[in-house]
């Protein structure tokens, strides 16, 4: 048997991704769990005020400067925000030009 190649029977099959028929994501069980705590603070149908009362928490959480829950909640809702790099070369000096040449011939004599 290869390595990091399971028996035909042991993988998984086209279009499975590895989940178990069924498996709810984070924002199912999210809404769920809005919709019973409104049902026992009796709010009736209206999971959204839950939800707007825990996005406020973690803003105020977040002006305090515990920004953690209300990053993590945000990420797991809407997905993680996209981050971009930029990288800039430094100029080149006039030593950095003369160190350059010295390590060229240094190494072109040979």
């Amino acid at each position: 048997m290869p390595y990091k190649q399971p028996p035909k029977e042991h993988q998984f099959k086209r279009g499975n991704k590895g989940k178990i028929k069924g498996t709810k994501n984070f924002k199912t069980i999210f809404e769920e769990a809005a919709i019973a705590v409104a049902a026992a603070l009796r709010l009736g149908n209206k999971p959204n005020a839950v939800e707007i009362e825990i996005v406020k928490k973690g803003i105020k959480q977040a002006l305090v400067g515990d920004s953690s829950f209300y990053k993590d909640i945000m990420d797991r809702l809407y997905g993680k925000v996209k981050e971009s790099h930029e990288i800039e070369m430094p100029e080149i000096t006039k030593e950095l030009q003369e160190t350059r040449e010295m390590l060229n011939n240094m190494f072109n004599e040979k």
